[in-house]
């Protein structure tokens, strides 16, 4: 309709040329249909082109779908693992016997606490691996003691080992050396600790003069102090079995420390530390994960596997699950919340080969 009067005006100004007949109307009509057909023919490019550009321009505003990609073969991550633990943000931490970090390989860790964090509600757990727990270690060490893997290969190689027995998803690792963890207590201003007879003998054995325990009960350790009560190996209170809770103790007790410290305090002895420890996270998410950890209450704690026993082997002692599945059974139940959870072949397989061998069994 609104091409009708530019029509009619066309029409009533087109001059009569002198010399010349008029335009017959029929020829005009011709040509103004024409022009018509040729403008709608051009209408519907344009708007065909403006349309494909509007969805071209709507499809880069639209969010990409990132594809999440389950599972990681070279830390021992079960991709059906992996997505059923994925609001869990599982981290090792491991104590080694050596004095630095010379060498990533070479060393066993004596301790391993994994912390484990609900990103949904922000609550901690942790627990502690017993180092002479019996396990796979890899294809060419088979079963051996779990504390062994870090020797093997180093932190990788032990979070893959951890990986593939316990059915985890753990991809960071944080190593501290005693030095460090003596040197992190000093800079907290030590820490308390309910100290038992048993334990103040065996201190005592290790310590100079000036750092000997006079008594027992609670009290403030010092960094010397705190790492000899950590590295107690036999004392007539469960042996063995009572270091990893005092491994874990001093780790909570640092953590409840920290809690009370001035930001810019907590920060400058966060740097110190740092430098003493190894990773596989950059330094500032390794500040970070630590003074995340320290911010939260740590609901629970324990030591694993639950139900174990000590084992002679070819003169080597070792501590059987009894057995693999039913304890990685128990510990995703308690941890994860996965009731009547049902372990992966690798496990089941394993614990078969740990039954056969020891003849422990339910």
């Amino acid at each position: 309709m609104q091409n009708q009067p530019n029509q009619n005006r066309k029409q009533n100004t087109i001059p009569e040329l002198s010399g010349k007949k008029p335009v017959k109307k029929s020829r005009i009509f011709i040509i103004v249909g024409i022009i018509i057909i040729v403008a709608i023919f051009i209408a519907i490019i344009a708007f065909g082109i403006i349309s494909r550009d509007k969805k071209e321009e709507s499809k880069v505003e639209e969010p990409a779908v990132e594809e999440v990609i389950y599972g990681d073969e070279e830390l021992g991550i079960d991709p059906t693992v992996d997505e059923q633990l994925k609001d869990y943000r599982n981290i090792a931490l491991f104590g080694i016997d050596a004095k630095d970090f010379e060498s990533e390989t070479g060393h066993r860790s004596d301790g391993m606490i994994i912390v484990s964090i609900n990103e949904k509600n922000d609550d901690v757990k942790m627990f502690s691996i017993y180092r002479d727990t019996y396990l796979k270690i890899d294809d060419n060490h088979d079963l051996d003691k779990v504390n062994h893997a870090y020797a093997y290969h180093g932190m990788t190689g032990s979070i893959k080992a951890i990986n593939q027995n316990l059915d985890l998803n753990i991809r960071e690792g944080i190593s501290f050396t005693w030095e460090a963890v003596g040197d992190l207590v000093n800079n907290l201003g030590g820490v308390e600790v309910d100290v038992q007879e048993s334990e103040r003998v065996y201190m005592n054995k290790g310590l100079s003069s000036e750092n000997q325990i006079a008594s027992t009960g609670t009290q403030t350790l010092n960094g010397d102090q705190a790492v000899k009560y950590c590295r107690i190996r036999k004392d007539s209170n469960r042996g063995d079995y009572r270091r990893n809770e005092r491994m874990q103790i001093v780790m909570q007790a640092a953590f409840e420390k920290a809690k009370a410290m001035d930001a810019t305090k907590l920060i400058k002895i966060m740097d110190e530390t740092l430098q003493e420890t190894s990773t596989n996270m950059s330094r500032t998410r390794m500040a970070d994960t630590l003074a995340e950890i320290a911010s939260l209450d740590i609901s629970y704690n324990t030591c694993w596997p639950y139900d174990t026993d000590g084992w002679t082997y070819q003169s080597i002692y070792y501590g059987v699950p009894i057995t693999l599945t039913t304890n990685v059974s128990q510990l995703h139940e308690e941890f994860f919340g996965q009731k009547d959870y049902q372990p992966t072949e690798f496990v089941q397989e394993v614990s078969d080969r740990i039954e056969s061998i020891s003849g422990y069994s339910e």
